[in-house]
């Protein structure tokens, strides 16, 4: 298949996509703000499912599964075998970026307002779609405002995933596992699109640990749900950054980045806190 061939396939399959995803986000505006839901007791832990409710996943799965048929058309796959764990770090957010769309419109008063926060959403996903399409020829350099594309909308749908957390009455346990799995992706994710060096696994585990960990005791002090989502981003920004630059015989005030990230969340802590 020609490159010429490839292109059109591309352009058709990402409109496809893109008019099917539309037309679910609209079907929310549809969808009653409130609906009976069935509760139901495993181990202890209450679930409630309705019909309404699985809509976002729905859309979500539909995300993820059209992501694939449209990564599938990448030239990279004439010289390599495509396969779902290859092209998994390129679907994960796109896939989450839905839920989180989804379920913020299905939950929002059906107003002007609406609209806007679909549009702006809608044109963001189409974004992400086009740059994580980019990124699978795993040239980042090349590709600067991708990358730049990709690893701000994973910390953005991390903060957004925080602030949501320690705004809901979901068990602690469970918040600990969102929150570690959440890391864990956004650390990887930035990781593999900055490629300086060889992935280590141990330390992406260590840090996502250790954000779950201060997920759990933060979640205890009375700060608002803003602060709290606000000081877990920064400081995962900022440890995984620092395990970027981290080189054996360097001082710790040489750490320009990470550093200036902790300054920056302060600040807008102490804003928030006044204002």
């Amino acid at each position: 298949m020609s490159d010429l061939q490839t292109n059109k396939l591309y352009v058709n399959r990402f409109s496809i996509l893109l008019a099917f995803l539309a037309l679910g986000f609209s079907l929310l505006y549809l969808i009653p703000l409130e609906s009976e839901a069935e509760a139901i007791n495993i181990f202890g832990f209450i679930f409630r499912f309705d019909f309404y409710g699985l809509f976002p996943l729905i859309l979500a799965l539909l995300a993820g599964v059209g992501a694939y048929w449209v990564f599938s058309t990448h030239t990279r796959w004439k010289n390599e075998k495509r396969g779902v764990i290859k092209l998994l770090p390129h679907l994960a957010l796109p896939f989450i970026t839905t839920l989180i769309l989804a379920v913020v419109l299905g939950q929002s008063s059906r107003s002007l307002i609406w609209w806007v926060v679909f549009l702006a959403g809608y044109l963001i996903l189409a974004l992400l779609l086009r740059a994580e399409y980019v990124l699978i020829q795993e040239d980042g350099d090349s590709n600067l405002l991708y990358s730049v594309l990709v690893i701000s909308f994973s910390y953005g749908t991390f903060l957004i995933l925080a602030i949501a957390l320690k705004n809901s009455d979901v068990r602690m346990f469970i918040q600990m596992i969102l929150i570690f799995l959440a890391a864990l992706f956004v650390t990887f994710r930035g990781m593999s699109i900055r490629q300086s060096k060889k992935i280590n696994y141990f330390q992406l585990l260590l840090v996502a640990w250790l954000i779950a960990q201060l997920g759990v005791a933060l979640h205890y002090l009375f700060i608002n749900p803003i602060q709290y989502g606000l000081i877990l981003t920064g400081l995962l920004y900022a440890v995984t950054s620092w395990i970027h630059f981290y080189e054996e015989n360097k001082k710790w005030h040489q750490y320009t980045e990470p550093l200036l990230m902790i300054f920056i969340t302060v600040v807008i802590l102490v804003l928030s806190s006044i204002f």
